[in-house]
Formats: structure tokens, C-alpha cells, sequence
């Protein structure tokens, strides 16, 4: 029965629109916040002065770009391989989809706290980690600057999650997968965006898990663990 689900959604071409305006998305994303951390008309948005990396040039590229291949390449082998066990086109109602896909960030969120704090104990963490941490003042690109192991097992703990909860319907998938990937890039971007309506700031919740996750580069490295939500963080007394 599963691998019939999987298969009618590898039949859908709306689920592989999706995939791909996703991808496109996040490429833009990457390119439109990079050029804007560059730009001396948003300067005044940089959470700190930036500080240089210890590496060349040549080394940071030689990470990311084979990252930035590495990354699409185990992400859509993921999810179109693992496809019958994890995704469904069958009829679901609204109101499932959206507890489908927050189901799977909730638990996806608790599960990237633990592996995020096992990427930290003494013992690995010159093995893997490491390398990410490199970046004290992160920007948008420096999402990719980390190991292949790191990044696989990103993908792998969040394609697990979905295993696990699922099958999901693949709407609810889309729009998980969105918000996992655009807000990893945001939360690297090292700015944080001052747009206010009614005298509220806008986006104060994205300003937050930034603000966040760079006090974890620079010096925090004992707190600010989870990927998607503070919520694990102040449940386990991690949060700074």
C-alpha cells in the first residue's frame, strides 16, 4: 500500500513543481541575502561588525560549492528514494496536512536539539562540527561552510522524522520542507530586518531565532541548540 502512495506522488507533477521552486527559492534566498550583507544600504541591519574567517579564500569555496552539490544531491535522492515509505497523494483533509507538517517540525526540532548537543561533546566535536564553527559571524552562504557528515545527517535526521510520522501527505511535506531549508539560510544571514507595521516589528520572530542562533557562533556555544524553535532550548534550561 505504501509503495503505491510513493509512487502516485512520484507520478505528481505538482509535487515535483513544488521540489523545484523550493530549490529556486533557496538559491535566491542564498544570493538575495548575501548581496544584501554586502551592501553598504544594509549595514546598519548587520547584528555585529563582521569578523574574517581563519581560512582562504580557496579552502572556504572548496566547501561550500561541493556542499552546495553534496546537499542537492543527498536531499533529492532522500526524498524521491525514500518516497514510498514517507510520502502519500491520497485525499487528506486541510486540517491534517497542516498537523502532519507541524507534527513532523516539532519532533524534527527535538530530535536536531540532541544531535546538535551530541555535535558538541568534546569527544566529536573536533570531528565534525567543528568546521561549521569556524564561521563566528555567519552570513547566509556560510549555511553550506560545514562537514558532509554534518550535512547528510541534517537531511538524513529530518527524512527519518518523516518515516517515522508518516506517511505525510506531500502538501504537508512541501511546506515543512520550505520552512526546514529557507529558515537554516535565514538564521545564518547576520542581519536582522527592522521593518515595523502598526509599530510592531514584522519579522521579530525570524530576528529572534537569528539573533539567537548567532550568539551560538560567536560565544554561546553551550546554548541555542535546536534548529527550528526556541522551545527545546528553554525546555532543557539551553537557551541564552
Amino acid at each position: 500500500m505504501s509503495s503505491l502512495m510513493g509512487s502516485a506522488v512520484i507520478d505528481l507533477v505538482p509535487f515535483h513543481v513544488a521540489v523545484g521552486v523550493i530549490y529556486a527559492l533557496n538559491g535566491i534566498v542564498i544570493l538575495g541575502l548575501a548581496w544584501m550583507f554586502h551592501s553598504p544600504r544594509f549595514h546598519a541591519w548587520h547584528i555585529r561588525a563582521p569578523m574574517p574567517m581563519r581560512v582562504t579564500k580557496a579552502q572556504y569555496y572548496w566547501n561550500i560549492l561541493p556542499n552546495l552539490a553534496l546537499s542537492t544531491v543527498v536531499t533529492t535522492g532522500a526524498i524521491y528514494g525514500l518516497s514510498p515509505w514517507t510520502l502519500t497523494a491520497e485525499p487528506t483533509a486541510w486540517w491534517m496536512i497542516l498537523l502532519q507538517g507541524f507534527g513532523v517540525l516539532v519532533v524534527y526540532d527535538f530530535s536536531y536539539y540532541f544531535l546538535h548537543r551530541l555535535f558538541h561533546v568534546k569527544a566529536f566535536y573536533p570531528l565534525v562540527h567543528l568546521v561549521h564553527h569556524r564561521v563566528r559571524f555567519p552570513r547566509a552562504q556560510d549555511s553550506l561552510y560545514q562537514s558532509p557528515i554534518e550535512l547528510i545527517a541534517g537531511v538524513g535526521l529530518l527524512m527519518l522524522v518523516v518515516w517515522v510520522v508518516g506517511p505525510i501527505h506531500w502538501v504537508a511535506f512541501a511546506g515543512l520542507f520550505l520552512i526546514y531549508s529557507t529558515l537554516h539560510i535565514f538564521i545564518h544571514s547576520g542581519m536582522l530586518f527592522p521593518h515595523k507595521l502598526f509599530g510592531r516589528e514584522v519579522f521579530w520572530v525570524l530576528n529572534q531565532l537569528t539573533l539567537k542562533h548567532h550568539k551560538h557562533h560567536l560565544n554561546k556555544h553551550g546554548h541555542n541548540f535546536a534548529g527550528v524553535t526556541p522551545i527545546p532550548d528553554l525546555v532543557f534550561g539551553t537557551a541564552a
